[in-house]
Parts: C-alpha cells; sequence; structure tokens
C-alpha cells in the first residue's frame, strides 16, 4: 500500500458538499498488501455482490473474518488498490475512482512524492508539503502540537515508525483535507494495540463531528462495538460453512467411533 501526495485538489476536499458514499462491489479476488508495507507477505481478500453506504459524520466498524472482504473495502474507498466492476457514488451521481481518491485517506500507508521518480517522504517532508499546498494550518508546529508528534523523529519515513506511525499518518492526511479516513483490517489483538498504543482514538470523536468517514475493519463486533455509529458485518457465502455439518466428514468421522 502507497500513496501519494500529488493525489488531491487544495479545493476539492474543504468544499466538497457530498452527503452520503455508497460503494457497490462486485465478486472478485484481491490481493493485499500487508497495512505495514512488508511486500513480502500479502493476503487474499474475497468480495462478493454487495452494496455499501457511508455517511457522512459516522465512524463505521466493519466486521468480518480474516479474507472475507474488509480488506477490501477500506482499500477500494482510499484507491488502493486497482478497480474491476465496482462502482462508487457520491449522493447517488456515479464518479471515478479517482475522485474517491482525492478524498480519502488511507492510514498508516507509506507516503510517495510526485513526479517521474518516486521517493518516500518523510513525516516532516509530507507536512511541509501538505501545509504548503492545502494551507489548513499556517506552521507545522501547530499540527506538532495538535497532534502531539515527536519531531526528533520526523525526519523518519512512515515505514520506520512504530505506533506513532498513525497518528502521524492521520494528521498528514487531517493536514490535506481528507475525509474519508481508512484503516487496514486488523485481528483483536492488533487492533487493540494499534488503536490504545497510536493514540489515534482521541481523534475520532473530532473528526466525526467535523463531518469525516472513519472506516475500521477488523475481526470481531465487540472491538469497535460503543465507540462507532454503525457495525456492518460481512457475511459472504462459503465462509460460514462447519467441518462437522458435511455430509462426507460425518459420515467417515462417525463411522469409526
Amino acid at each position: 500500500m502507497e500513496q501519494s501526495m500529488n493525489i488531491g485538489s487544495p479545493t476539492v476536499s474543504n468544499n466538497l458538499k457530498v452527503n452520503n458514499i455508497r460503494l457497490e462491489v462486485k465478486d472478485r479476488v484481491a490481493e493485499i498488501e500487508n497495512p505495514f508495507n512488508n511486500k513480502r507477505i500479502s493476503t487474499i481478500d474475497s468480495v462478493y455482490d454487495n452494496t455499501y453506504n457511508f455517511e457522512r459524520g459516522k465512524i463505521y466498524g466493519i466486521v468480518c473474518e480474516p479474507g472475507e472482504g474488509g480488506a477490501t473495502v477500506s482499500c477500494l474507498l482510499s484507491n488502493q488498490i486497482p478497480w474491476e466492476d465496482e462502482k462508487i457514488y457520491f449522493d447517488d451521481v456515479e464518479v471515478k475512482p479517482s475522485d474517491i481518491g482525492e478524498i480519502s485517506w488511507y492510514v498508516g500507508a507509506p507516503i510517495y512524492s510526485q513526479g517521474f521518480i518516486k521517493k518516500e517522504m518523510s513525516v516532516k517532508e509530507a507536512l511541509e508539503y501538505a501545509v504548503l499546498r492545502y494551507s489548513r494550518y499556517e506552521n507545522l508546529g501547530d499540527i506538532v502540537s495538535e497532534f502531539g508528534l515527536e519531531t526528533n523523529r520526523w525526519n523518519k519515513k512512515l515505514t520506520i515508525y512504530s505506533y506513532e506511525r498513525w497518528r502521524a499518518s492521520l494528521a498528514i492526511g487531517y493536514a490535506s483535507y481528507k475525509i474519508v479516513y481508512c484503516f487496514p483490517w486488523l485481528d483483536t489483538s492488533s487492533f487493540y494495540n494499534w488503536v490504545i498504543n497510536s493514540s489515534v482514538f482521541r481523534f475520532f470523536r473530532r473528526l466525526r463531528d467535523e463531518g469525516n468517514i472513519l472506516i475500521l475493519p477488523t475481526i470481531r463486533r465487540v472491538n469497535v462495538e460503543g465507540f462507532v455509529d454503525e457495525v456492518i458485518e460481512i457475511h459472504n457465502p462459503g465462509t460460514d460453512r462447519v467441518v462437522t455439518d458435511n455430509r462426507c466428514f460425518k459420515e467417515a468421522f462417525w463411522k469409526f467411533i
């Protein structure tokens, strides 16, 4: 996963009047890279025909088993993977994948410079670019203070950061007037550790109350219950199958008892 700082117009996100976003997905298999940029590791995610509706000013928990589509939904909403037959709508008007890419942010993904030769940017470089291009903040000091960033490490790339990675990434996206904040799919242990240790949870209500959309995919409903506005549970055909319901299994298993 990666995102480029040349995505987005300085006036698109903060002036966008869209209230609802609808994502229509078709049967497909997607390859999702490790959310922490270890490209040697990837997972296969399967999605089936479905429609997902998102309203501005809400936090969404997307609950599913690994490989059941939650990671793909988050990556499509942040334009992180190639599109196939999916469709995206702003207030019932179909738009291009690049349009959702302009207003969305995949939290934690490494950030690359624009131009023919891409270079992974440091946190400081990305923040400086955001301040210069979007003018949401007058200076870096305001962002650093607001998001509690450590300046002694901001010359490092996001991929080298530990838990502060999510907070720094969130700061860059916010400074760039993003509207949709998508998080990677995580199991229970990783979800807890990254949400709590990164302190991104401190910004959830503020982002929601300012009219943004937050997408938090995970494996269990209990991980997000109590602080999200809506839980979307994905149940794909085939993932609810139980071994003991299989006729061949029952015939073979009980035969020797």
